[in-house]
């Protein structure tokens, strides 16, 4: 499958506004060079925007344009969320680790194996590399409408997780995270280099990162974390 890449500006115009047209190129830019290294100038130039300030006047500022892309791609994951929720109440399943795993991943791997999309994915990974570790929020951290599917999954896996003791739970989530988008998108920018469908390769990474998350912590002679 080819990935697709974002839409120029001038396709389908009358459905696409600037402000998603800004998100869209800021997505595409702060996977492939980084968050750091982007500029309000170069998404400009990439939208096609003649104006050099659009990003100012739509977002305010670089960190406030990151945040709407999330809002943005997590509103239009939500509903496959929902879905795997809901079967999971339906078969007495909001206990297993693998099915709450899916609710948090599956939407995503979904973007990219329907739709070509990989550019979320990359962002995504560029933020858990440098801007999360300096406190930059996403919107599940201030409890957006679009991320509440999100939130259930990661109440429940702190339940399932309990017995790693507070924080663990949340801290491994970003690590496997990250083990899940690179994974991702190490597989989309050459495919033939696994030699397996999309989906496979899907299956394995969600299998491995279970097993990762869950691992019971290391203690020291005391039985204290290490």
């Amino acid at each position: 499958m080819a990935t697709k890449t974002n839409p120029k500006p001038n396709a389908g115009a009358s459905r696409i506004t600037t402000r998603e047209r800004l998100i869209i190129e800021a997505e595409r830019l702060f996977g492939e060079k980084g968050i750091d290294g982007v500029t309000m100038r170069m998404i400009c130039d990439a939208a096609d925007q003649k104006f050099a300030g659009s990003v100012q006047y739509h977002f305010g500022d670089l960190e406030k344009l990151l945040y709407a892309v999330f809002e943005y791609r997590e509103a239009q994951l939500q509903p496959q969320r929902e879905a795997i929720l809901e079967e999971m109440r339906r078969q007495g399943l909001t206990g297993d680790l693998r099915h709450i795993m899916r609710v948090l991943f599956e939407p995503n791997f979904r973007m990219y194996a329907d739709d070509g999309i990989i550019a979320y994915m990359r962002c995504h990974a560029a933020y858990l590399a440098t801007h999360r570790p300096r406190g930059v929020e996403h919107p599940v951290d201030r409890n957006s409408p679009a991320t509440y599917a999100m939130r259930e999954a990661m109440d429940l896996l702190d339940l399932r997780l309990a017995a790693l003791g507070p924080g663990h739970p949340a801290r491994r989530l970003e690590c496997v995270g990250t083990m899940f988008l690179l994974g991702m998108s190490e597989y989309a920018a050459d495919p033939s280099r696994y030699n397996m469908p999309a989906e496979r390769w899907y299956n394995e990474l969600l299998d491995m990162m279970v097993q990762a998350i869950a691992v019971l912590p290391r203690l020291d002679g005391q039985g204290q974390d290490l």
